[in-house]
């Protein structure tokens, strides 16, 4: 049981209830718990279609949230870095060749790669550099990725974007999909934007005011509302019969 869903537990048991303030305060990030990461989530979901009937509409459509964690740490943030810029195809090549030369993706086989097999793996200079920096940053700070979970989102994003390479969409999405922090709103991120646009009526270009102000109903769980942007835009996708 994670330290905030065991202050809800004490607060239903208080008599609050997992929906009452509260719990909400402190319903943080996504349990690791199957079973407690579906109660959240069918709570999110009911609380966001009560408040926003845009969105009810769209969560209607698409059923329940599949939202979950996925592994984090040090070879999921080189991933990330790795991917910027690059197709799904080139990457994963890309992916495969380090792999074949680190046998697995850690700091020490990293930082021992000298710059010929970077190249034969046909990374870049610049990526490169910033692959070795994430390296050079999770030996110097062996608790770098551990030390996350208990920093707030905004200072979880400041120690993420402080290693070079590491933009702020890269670390909101570590914090969405590895930390399961449940109230992150990544207003960079270009199918948030399109999705947003097209459920709203509002220009994709909207200023960030205009969206944190439109997604102010979705709190705590903005990080949700994210997620079904992003399978209502992969539903169109797939009904348009696009790859």
């Amino acid at each position: 049981m994670t330290r905030a869903t065991g202050k809800a537990s004490k607060a239903k048991a208080r008599g609050q209830g997992p929906a009452g303030p509260a719990a909400l305060a402190v319903l943080m990030a996504l349990p690791h718990d199957v079973a407690e990461a579906r109660g959240l989530l069918a709570q999110a979901r009911r609380r966001l279609m009560r408040r926003d009937r845009r969105l009810a509409a769209v969560i209607k459509a698409l059923g329940p949230c599949g939202y979950g964690r996925r592994p984090g740490g040090f070879a999921t943030l080189f991933q990330a870095i790795l991917r910027q810029q690059l197709s799904g195809k080139a990457a994963a090549t890309i992916a495969a060749r380090l792999g074949t030369l680190c046998g697995s993706i850690t700091p020490e086989r990293v930082a021992a790669l000298d710059d010929a097999s970077f190249a034969a793996a046909g990374v870049s200079r610049q990526k490169r550099d910033y692959l070795r920096g994430l390296a050079a940053a999770a030996l110097a700070s062996p608790d770098l990725f551990t030390g996350l979970e208990t920093l707030s989102d905004e200072a979880a994003i400041e120690a993420l974007t402080a290693v070079k390479g590491v933009g702020r969409w890269t670390a909101e999405m570590y914090l969405m999909f590895s930390l399961g922090r449940l109230d992150v709103l990544p207003l960079g991120d270009v199918s948030i934007r399109a999705a947003i646009a097209e459920i709203y009526g509002i220009s994709r270009e909207a200023k960030a005011a205009k969206l944190i102000q439109l997604a102010e109903p979705w709190r705590p769980f903005r990080s949700v509302a994210c997620w079904y942007f992003y399978a209502h835009l992969d539903r169109a996708r797939a009904r348009a019969g696009a790859p």
